[in-house]
């Protein structure tokens, strides 16, 4: 069961990062990328992670222009998804590439008080 769920969280990864770039550019939200999908078990629920490149707004204000958009994002999912059920999709904001800039921030800055 545990191939399946990943199998399909994968397909929800791809299809939706091609509808991000075609459907959503009137958000003006920049480029959405799509970074991970988690899938319930019963393949009902969907954790949609997001990042944004090249946005001037807060990324929680995104995510709201998102949520506003949620039952055409899905609509359009439906359409491209060869499953019995369309997951409820859920948005998050991937904070990833946040912390890696962080941290390696924190890494210079020792490596510049060391010498």
């Amino acid at each position: 069961m545990a191939y399946r769920v990943e199998k399909v969280s994968e397909e929800i990864r791809q299809k939706m990062n091609t509808a991000m770039s075609k459907d959503l550019a009137e958000l003006n939200i920049g480029i959405v990328t799509v970074s991970k999908v988690i899938l319930s078990p019963d393949l009902k629920n969907a954790k949609i992670y997001i990042t944004f490149i090249g946005n001037k707004e807060p990324h929680e204000k995104c995510i709201e222009k998102l949520n506003y958009r949620k039952k055409h994002i899905r609509f359009m999912l439906g359409k491209e998804l060869s499953t019995k059920f369309i997951p409820e999709i859920h948005f998050y904001y991937d904070d990833t590439l946040d912390t890696a800039e962080r941290i390696n921030k924190i890494l210079n800055d020792l490596k510049k008080s060391e010498s």
